[in-house]
């Protein structure tokens, strides 16, 4: 077999990567791109996928959600050789635990203002994005959980050669944590926030069956002091730190649906203040490698299996215990028809963390996800998850269930409904970890964009 015939799919058609890019650009404008406080916007109560594999989509298979539709997609304002694409959402939305504190309960409900914006370049080479995005909530009586989180991104990609793309990208945010996905003691009053900033840099070269890729980044942390029920307030910048990464990854591909690849990672957390608690902070090194396969076959799956040993040193050894073990991470699409995309997502990680008397936690999850194309501009969302976080150093644990169903129905080029209902379980085992709690939420939105 020549080897025409097993170059892998980013070599084969940059055309076609450029117009799926441009495909996911707008659809991340009709509602799934900003995803600025957590549990909001696309979603109540999952979070975005945390598997770190490279891209796996060679174009072979297309998911209900990037599917276009020509009749209702954004098509956007154009100047000059820019394209760009507005939007602004405006939703309602109900919670029967603001607090997250079971025994004492309160529901409210809240509005909230999400603004959006993209500008996009359509040039043949070189690629340049811009967006913007805020969502403003406001909640009826319990105003302490009030929210203004809001987020700025820039990247640009230099085509060097045709086998050399290097990618920059900046981005400043202020985000709201939740409980259900961080280790945030849950009997808050006012929401734990922070400030990231994040710069990196992505260096893709390709030659014939084989691409490298390296990254480089830098992100920082800046916390805001929160409030308890008992009206304690605690300063978190024991949690500043600035963290600088890298990754390298060989991939080697066998056929334009099957590749192997091989990655490894280090990681440099340093925190700002000297003492956190009367004990030394978390400064630590991180280092993971990854060996696996990502596949890509059409009408039937696409997605990444890998599996690795990460490890993890701290400074202040003689206080932190160093920890290591296997890591996994394994995301696949399955396509059983043109109609349905069933995603699924296995994970074990291990993770920093900023609790006292801890340095890392395993996080292990499972999750399941249905998108089904009910109306050619409808499109109903089921998924599930199950996760577990574990604390060595503290012999404990935080069990986490949720559920979630949505739809997303596109009325008009420049109007959308979305409608969400999740429930979510957070129930931890140990001291310092909170107390347990559960809770129901729903939104309804309507978008309105160009």
């Amino acid at each position: 077999m020549g080897a025409r015939s097993i170059t892998p799919a980013w070599s084969l058609s940059r055309q076609r990567a450029a117009a799926l890019w441009l495909s996911r650009a707008v659809f991340a404008v009709a509602g799934l791109a900003p995803n600025l406080a957590a549990g909001q916007t696309s979603s109540l109560l999952l979070p975005p996928a945390t598997t770190s594999g490279d891209d796996y989509d060679r174009g072979h298979n297309v998911s209900v959600t990037e599917r276009g539709r020509p009749e209702y997609d954004a098509i956007g304002v154009r100047l000059g050789s820019f394209v760009v694409n507005p939007q602004l959402t405006s939703s309602i939305g109900y919670s029967d635990n603001v607090f997250n504190d079971n025994t004492n309960k309160k529901s409210d409900v809240y509005t909230s203002f999400e603004p959006y914006l993209n500008v996009a370049s359509d040039w043949s080479v070189h690629q340049l994005r811009l967006t913007g995005a805020a969502d403003i909530r406001r909640f009826a009586k319990q105003t302490l959980r009030n929210q203004d989180a809001w987020n700025v991104q820039g990247s640009g990609r230099i085509d060097v050669t045709r086998d050399l793309t290097v990618r920059l990208d900046a981005q400043a945010d202020r985000t709201y944590e939740s409980p259900f996905s961080a280790d945030v003691v849950a009997n808050l009053t006012e929401p734990s926030r922070y400030l990231r900033t994040f710069v990196g840099t992505r260096t893709v070269y390709d030659s014939g069956r084989s691409r490298v890729i390296g990254t480089v980044d830098r992100t920082s942390y800046e916390f805001s002091s929160v409030r308890f029920a008992d009206n304690v307030i605690r300063d978190q910048r024991y949690r500043d730190r600035v963290t600088y990464s890298g990754t390298g990854t060989y991939e080697l591909g066998f056929s334009p649906s099957l590749s192997f690849y091989a990655r490894l990672e280090a990681d440099r957390n340093n925190y700002g203040l000297a003492t956190a608690f009367g004990a030394p902070n978390r400064d630590s090194n991180g280092y993971r490698g990854i060996v696996g396969s990502n596949f890509d076959i059409a009408g039937v799956a696409r997605g990444t299996v890998g599996i690795g040993y990460s490890y993890r040193k701290f400074d202040a050894s003689q206080t932190y215990r160093n920890a290591s073990g296997m890591s996994v991470e394994a995301r696949a699409d399955w396509f059983p028809s043109e109609l349905t995309t069933v995603g699924i997502l296995l994970q074990r990680r291990l993770i920093d963390v900023d609790l006292s008397n801890a340095g890392t936690s395993w996080d292990n999850r499972v999750r399941v996800t249905l998108d089904h194309e009910l109306l050619y501009n409808l499109i109903v969302t089921i998924g599930a998850e199950i996760s577990k976080r574990q604390y060595p150093e503290r012999s404990s644990s935080t069990d986490v269930y949720r559920a979630e169903v949505g739809s997303r129905y596109q009325v008009t080029r420049w109007l959308g409904l979305d409608a969400n209902i999740g429930y979510g379980s957070n129930k931890p085992s140990g001291t310092g970890l909170g107390n347990p709690f559960d809770e129901l939420r729903a939104r309804f939105s309507i978008r309105i964009r160009r």
